[in-house]
Formats: C-alpha cells, structure tokens, sequence
C-alpha cells in the first residue's frame, strides 16, 4: 500500500496517457493516413518519456507528486552544498504562504550582503582580517538560512493562528539578527572607505570589532538555544 501511494501520481499519469493514445488511434487509420498516425505515436512517446522523467526527478528530490514546491524534507538539507543550493530553497519558500513574506526578506538581504561583500573588496586591499569576517558574516547568513528551512518545516504541520505566529516570531527573530549584522557590516565600509594610501590595508578601524563582536554575540546565543 505504501509503495502504491508513492508511485500513484506515475500510475495515473501512465494510465491517462495510455487511454489518451487509444482514443487517438481509434480517429486516425494508419492506411488513410499514414504520416498522421506516425506524428501522433512520437507525440504519445514524447509524452510518455517526459512525463515519466519528471516522476522519477521528483521521486530522487524526495518530494512527491503534486507536492508543493516549498515542502522541506530531509533530502532538503542533505542537498545544501554551495551558498546557491540554500538560495534556491528560500525561493521555493516564497511560495509558503505561512512565511512568504519572511523568506523574501532573508534573500533581499543575502543579495544585500553580496553587495557589500564587493563593495569591500573593491575599496580595500584584499585578503587578510577583511576577507574572514566576510566569511564570517557569510556564514552567519546561511547558518540563519538553515535555521530559517528548519522552522518552515516544523510550520508544515503547525495548526491553528496562535501556533503560526509564534513560529513567524522567531523567523522574525532571524531577519532581525541578519539586520543587526549588516548594519554593522555598513559602517565597516563607511570606515574603510574613509582610510587612505598607506591606512587602507589596516583592519584597526571601530566598525571592524563592532562587527566581529556581533558575530560573537550571535554564535555566543546559538550556543546558549536562544537563536
């Protein structure tokens, strides 16, 4: 029974497309019409060998027919591999009514940070203390990326407004560390922009310990549970 509700989807799909090709040839007479009977077999093969693809990418996504594009599973963070496999994952969360709004404002700042990454390079000598708070912070974001995955997942099964809400909360609560950090990543660049020819290798600026610290800070809570 288990595997029939896995395979259901292809069944019906098979089973249509079959029942589709009958009632086709039963209109078209391969003696009147030859070369229509012809196109007409590669369509019904073309239909059967691109629909059955899709069933079997789907099933190697770990996702099922029909299943919403949003839905996490564990095959969801074992595929988390480059900064765009997590990007790609907030995007399908777009369409997650319960958290469209919060995953649209993690990738309004993870194009943010980009920006400012490059900004940075450009303006300053490169490698060095700059390069690993950088990664840093980079890391922060998509550590807060998988927290994010990890609370929609939960919100799949989440009943009842009360319950929603509180998880949307603490997706705020995300959102609003990556805030904290970029601000600070802000005034990082506004100092190194300001230091000149033999000062623009020098990482002795303010902005640059108020932005390792706010790092601290945020591994320090992920430590403690309270992320």
């Amino acid at each position: 029974m288990e595997l029939l509700k896995k395979y259901i989807g292809q069944i019906i799909f098979n089973a249509a497309a079959a029942g589709g090709g009958i009632l086709l040839f039963t209109r078209i007479s391969a003696a009147d019409s030859p070369a229509l009977a012809s196109a007409a077999a590669v369509l019904l093969m073309a239909v059967l060998c691109g629909g059955n693809y899709f069933f079997v990418k789907l099933a190697d996504s770990g996702k099922k027919a029909f299943q919403p594009s949003y839905m996490i599973t564990d095959r969801t963070f074992e595929g988390l591999v480059d900064p765009q496999d997590y990007v790609d994952v907030m995007k399908s969360l777009k369409d997650y009514p319960k958290c469209r709004n919060e995953a649209q404002r993690v990738l309004e700042q993870w194009e943010l940070f980009k920006k400012k990454s490059a900004t940075l390079d450009a303006i300053s000598s490169r490698g060095g203390v700059y390069e690993v708070v950088n990664q840093d912070v980079e890391s922060v974001l998509l550590r807060n990326m998988v927290l994010f995955m990890k609370r929609a997942a939960i919100m799949q099964s989440a009943s009842g407004n009360e319950e929603i809400n509180a998880h949307r909360a603490y997706l705020k609560r995300i959102t609003d560390s990556n805030d904290k950090i970029l601000s600070d990543y802000t005034n990082l660049l506004i100092e190194a922009s300001q230091l000149t020819g033999e000062d623009s290798g020098k990482a002795e600026v303010e902005s640059l310990n108020i932005l390792i610290e706010s790092i601290r800070d945020y591994r320090t809570k992920l430590e403690k549970g309270e992320q």
